[in-house]
């Protein structure tokens, strides 16, 4: 798939019930010929100012679960290289909320 594709497919992972905070960095796709992960797919896009797909845009609203600043950021600038730094943030959030319920 490429770049565009593993983005949206990231997106959907993170909102997956198998995307965990305890394994950040489990999850895998194939993008441009290579196994990357979340954070990594989101390196590829981050300088594309191509509009993201509307479907796209809902999923990442979804995951940021009434996040303000990102909805703002999002709503203001509806590309991948937005999308991805969104995208960015989310796990590195859940990830210290998990490490400090521990």
């Amino acid at each position: 798939m490429d770049r565009r594709e593993a983005f949206h497919a990231a997106v959907i992972k993170f909102l997956s019930p198998e995307w965990s905070p305890a394994f950040p960095d489990d999850d895998t796709f194939e993008a441009e010929g290579k196994y990357l992960t979340i954070r990594e797919v989101c390196e590829l896009v981050k300088h594309d100012a191509e509009a993201l797909p509307d479907e796209t845009v809902g999923r990442l609203m979804e995951a940021m679960h009434g996040d303000r600043r990102l909805l703002e950021l999002l709503g203001r600038w509806r590309t991948y290289a937005t999308g991805s730094q969104c995208l960015l943030e989310l796990p590195d959030d859940r990830v210290r909320t998990f490490r400090l319920k521990r």
